[in-house]
This record gives C-alpha cells, structure tokens and sequence, in this order.
C-alpha cells in the first residue's frame, strides 16, 4: 500500500518506521532539521529492546509524493491548519485520511446523529479542513504508543508491548477501507482493532490526556511523579468527573477505572505530548484537549470549574511564551 505519514514526530515515526519494515511504499513529509536527518540517517526506532533503522521516502512538499492509497496525519492540532494548505496533492478520489491524534477532532459532527457542536468552529475555525479534506474521508483513530524523540531520525518507547492504534469511521459503520487499514496496521506489527464507538474510544483516551498533560505541563513532572502527589491527584479526579459528565450529554456513558487513571502502578515516567511539546517550546493541544471539553459543558448548561481554572493557568503560561 502507497502510505503517507504527514508528520515525522514520535507517532508518525513509529508507523512509518514499522510500515517501512513491512515493505510498504510508505513517505513522510516533515520539515527542517528533522527532515534533514530523515533524508541523510534514515528513521531509526527503538522500542522495548527492538532497534532497526528504515529509509522510507522523506520530503517536505508533498506535490514530490503525489495520490497515495492513504493518509495517516500525526501531527498536533496546531499545526492542522498547515496541513490543510499542503494536504491536496497527496488525495485521490477515495484517499482516506486517518487523524491519529490527541484530543476531540476536527471532524466531530460528522456522522454523529445530533446537532452541531462547537468542534469545528473551534478546531477547524476557517474550514480549510472540511474544504481540502472534506469530512467524508476522515478516519479516527485513538493512539495508546508512549513514544517521544531522542535526536531527530530517532524514535524511542520504551514499552515493550505492541503499539496501539484504534480506528473508527465516524458513522460507525464497518466500512472496508477501515477495515483494510486495520489488517495493514497488524500485518506491519501494530495492533489495530475497529470500533463502531470511535467517539467512545477518543473520549476515555481525553481523559487520561485531559486530566494529565496539562498539570504536567504546569508542573514540570512526569506522569509517575502526577500520581505520587495525592493533591495533584485529587484535582486529576475533579477533572475526569467533570469530563465524563460532558461526555454523557453526547449519550457517551464512560466506565471510570478509577485505579488505572489514577494510580502510580499504572503509570512510567513517560513526559507526556503535552509537556514534550512544552520543554520544546511547540505550541501544545490546550483547544482539542481542553478548551473543547470546557465549550461542550457550557452548550450542554455544565459547570466544569476545575478544567477551567486548570486551562486558565495553562493558556496565561502558553501565552507568556507566543506558544497560544
């Protein structure tokens, strides 16, 4: 399969370094001195006690790569509106585009049996998206793979464990194109599975990133270091309640594994996106991961007070650094 990956961070690294491996026709469009490294070393990746280096095609413009059989977009929500200026080429006629990222998306009305919500005024403010990309060829898809950037061309995560990729067409239906990228995703050494709920499935993971990426971007400490503070924890727990109350106004009922998402013994030292993306001075996904959550509760007649005076603190911090 003819794959492009448009972004060569840690997750775009880490699919486009197992789909290479696999022997797909996989490229990669990123930029500066990343791409720099890609075209001169190759993508390199270290997972568990696995090392390997591919050489999938790497170029900036994607005009060099043309029509392919599908787009896996792994960059962060600030960057979609670039992505959109550039994205055409890469489009056939059936070319689906699956958005494997963090946070509620762009595309979040489509296929959904309710009226329309704030989500793409938010995320998607000039509908470059839903003109470029059109709705009807998004894919969701909700990324479990703790990995990060060690050097640029060089991937590392440390779990062992196979790296998870939950795809969803946004309709729910069992469609063959995202069945066909879910039997890709395994035969190359992922595991990949296809929800009807993929709105389900990007929720719980909003959770975990919500209640979070932000108190570690605040703090400066990793997830195990979060879990250790009862009091970070206790605001942690505010914030899911608050959350999953939102969800359950979009008819999405969550099961809280109080243990899982909070406590230590589930936790690694892994720095999540967010704060990765704050310690490199990147602009962070505070409007998909948190600002989104805090419109819904107000649509719905919500108060979420602990997710807005969190998200208050973060943006004045973004702010103070051009980073929102």
């Amino acid at each position: 399969m003819k794959i492009c990956i448009y972004g060569a961070g840690a997750i775009g690294g880490f699919l486009g370094a197992y789909l290479t491996k696999a022997g797909h026709d996989v490229s990669l469009i990123a930029r500066g001195g990343r791409l720099d490294a890609l075209q001169a070393k190759g993508l390199t990746l270290h997972h568990g006690d696995t090392r390997f280096t591919t050489r999938p095609d790497c170029t900036e413009d994607p005009r060099q790569i043309g029509p392919v059989d599908a787009v896996f977009v792994t960059v962060k929500g600030p960057a979609l509106s670039a992505v959109a200026e550039s994205i055409g080429p890469l489009l056939g006629r059936e070319t689906p585009v699956v958005f494997a990222m963090n946070g509620l998306p762009w595309w979040y009305d489509h296929g959904r049996d309710a009226p329309p919500t704030t989500a793409a005024a938010l995320l998607d403010p000039t509908g470059s998206l839903r003109g470029v990309v059109g709705e009807s060829r998004a894919i969701g898809c909700v990324v479990d793979c703790p990995a990060r950037i060690s050097a640029p061309g060089i991937v590392i995560s440390n779990r062992p464990t196979k790296g998870i990729f939950t795809l969803g067409e946004p309709d729910g239906s069992a469609s063959e194109r995202v069945f066909a990228l879910s039997r890709v995703l395994n035969e190359s050494g992922m595991d990949s599975s296809v929800t009807p709920e993929i709105r389900r499935a990007i929720w719980a993971k909003l959770l975990v990133n919500l209640s979070r990426s932000p108190l570690a971007v605040l703090t400066g400490a990793p997830e195990t270091a979060l879990a250790e503070d009862k009091l970070i924890t206790t605001i942690s727990r505010e914030m899911i309640v608050e959350a999953a109350a939102v969800a359950a106004t979009h008819g999405i009922e969550l099961t809280l594994d109080w243990p899982r998402l909070l406590e230590g013994e589930y936790r690694t030292v892994h720095r999540p996106s967010m704060l990765q993306d704050w310690d490199a001075q990147r602009p962070m996904e505070i409007d998909s991961i948190g600002t989104i959550v805090s419109r819904f509760g107000a649509e719905a007649g919500l108060q979420t007070p602990t997710i807005d005076r969190v998200l208050v603190l973060l943006v004045m911090k973004a702010r103070e650094v051009g980073l929102y």
